[in-house]
């Protein structure tokens, strides 16, 4: 499906995918929908290359509980599994989570073949720093992760503090 970026790791099994929140339609005057259809046909696609996991980066009120809910069943039926991990848009991870630990999973789910895809709104600032974070927990040194993931979505990690978040992590 058109929208997901797909990076793979080098030396590792499993890829790490970015596209934006599956099936969400943002019309012209900026009212923003789910498209069942549409988020069958990128579920679909994720399934396709075996993706075991996708982490939705979404905060509480971008969008409606019920299309998470329902996302949250489609996915499972095509055997993904969904995690949340909330990040304020156009920033880097805050102290919510244990960000650690998550990203330690993560890179163990990649180094067992997995691929792991994240989504955020648009697919780019949160999706796009999170994926190089997982490369730099996979041994990327930050400025080479950064590339491939703007190499494979041109526009990804928008701001410079999310830059500045993937520059401090060591791998």
């Amino acid at each position: 499906a058109e929208g997901i970026a797909w990076i793979e790791p080098p030396g590792l099994a499993g890829a790490i995918g970015m596209l934006p929140l599956p099936g969400l339609v943002i019309a012209r005057r900026g009212e923003r929908f789910v498209d069942g259809s549409l988020q069958e046909e990128v579920l679909d696609a994720l399934a396709a290359r075996q993706t075991a996991l996708l982490v939705i980066l979404l905060e509480d009120g971008e969008c409606d509980p019920d299309e998470i809910e329902d996302l949250h069943r489609a996915a499972q039926a095509r055997s993904i599994t969904l995690l949340s991990a909330p990040i304020a848009d156009f920033s880097p991870p805050d102290r919510r989570l244990d960000w650690p630990a998550l990203i330690e999973r993560l890179a163990g789910e990649l180094r067992r073949g997995h691929h792991i895809a994240f989504c955020c709104l648009a697919g780019y600032g949160r999706s796009g720093m999170m994926a190089a974070r997982l490369l730099i927990a996979t041994g990327s040194p930050p400025q080479d992760a950064i590339t491939a993931v703007r190499t494979a979505r041109p526009g990804a990690i928008e701001s410079e503090e999310q830059v500045a978040y993937l520059l401090s992590c060591a791998p």
